[in-house]
């Protein structure tokens, strides 16, 4: 089989079933450099983030007694691991979706990730990270906007609660599409939220069907990995809060243990999300093929070019 014949395109109109099947098979041809890029660019990351949860969670120990104190130099501790935690967390994200949408760009650009080094990858990943952190300031102040509007409507009627959440569920799908928009396309902010919403209206129903398996298939199977590292952090806050064994939670050889299973959880969930990621931009292509024809312009473009 030839390396043409087995090309995924990106931009095609597709069924469920062959949203799910190309975006397996696309990582199952291009496993090899996805591990690679994905421990060199996540693992120093998974390595932070596990240090600063652990230390969170063993803050939270102490948590009830720092907290009545109403000190908040003791809490300090406290509060910059959980920060430091989920600005790491967002970082892991931000490198993730960079990398991932570089690497597709990539295959359908050079008819496959065969050679392909980080050099070739790094201009996209840096293009595409600076544009992820445009969106991020942006969603930080629609979800202002959004708790402002949520607590008005509270404010006129508690029964108002309810059909705000329904029409944030509602809407919420025609956003998913803004991340691949805005990454593979040269647009601005505005054309990109107005065309988020265009095609996810016409594909509303496409878009939560692949979000909602995807992300089902990748939190059973991280929540199966994770289970030896929460288990181990469990013990270790009963026995340390109780007084007993907590010299053995507290050694060397079990922290040591606790650690390495959470970067192996946390860069797990990396690899896992890739599929949400991978997903996402099928589910993009089949968009933006079924709504504007983007398959059918091209091939108008092909044919002339030859002409």
């Amino acid at each position: 089989m030839n390396t043409e014949s087995r090309l995924i395109k990106l931009y095609r109109t597709r069924t469920f079933s062959e949203k799910m099947s190309d975006t397996f098979d696309f990582v199952r041809e291009n496993w090899r450099p996805l591990i690679k890029y994905i421990t060199y660019l996540l693992l120093p990351v998974a390595l932070i983030e596990t240090f600063l949860g652990d230390n969170f969670m063993t803050g939270n120990i102490r948590f009830a007694n720092i907290i009545g104190k109403n000190d908040i130099t003791e809490m300090m501790p406290w509060l910059s691991s959980l920060i430091g935690m989920m600005l790491f967390t967002y970082v892991g994200f931000i490198l993730l979706n960079a990398l991932v949408y570089t690497m597709m760009q990539q295959y359908e650009q050079r008819q496959g990730l065969q050679g392909v080094t980080f050099a070739d990858l790094k201009p996209g990943i840096l293009r595409m990270t600076a544009r992820q952190m445009i969106l991020f300031a942006i969603s930080i102040v629609l979800i202002v906007v959004f708790f402002i509007f949520f607590a008005l409507m509270i404010t006129i009627s508690p029964f108002m609660i309810f059909p705000v959440i329904l029409v944030a569920i509602l809407v919420y799908p025609l956003l998913i599409l803004v991340t691949p928009i805005y990454l593979f396309e040269d647009r601005g902010i505005i054309s990109t939220y107005a065309k988020s919403v265009r095609l996810g209206w016409k594909t509303w129903a496409g878009i939560v069907a692949v979000t909602i398996v995807l992300y089902t298939i990748a939190i059973i199977l991280q929540t199966v990995i994770s289970m030896p590292a929460y288990i181990m952090m469990g013990i270790k806050e009963v026995l340390t809060a109780k007084g007993d064994g907590a010299g053995f939670v507290s050694s060397f050889g079990y922290s040591a243990v606790q650690y390495l299973l959470g970067v192996i959880a946390s860069f797990c969930g990396s690899c896992l999300l890739s599929f949400v990621t991978i997903g996402t931009a099928y589910q993009y292509g089949h968009a933006c093929d079924k709504v504007d024809g983007v398959t059918v312009d091209r091939d108008i473009e092909n044919f002339e070019s030859l002409n």
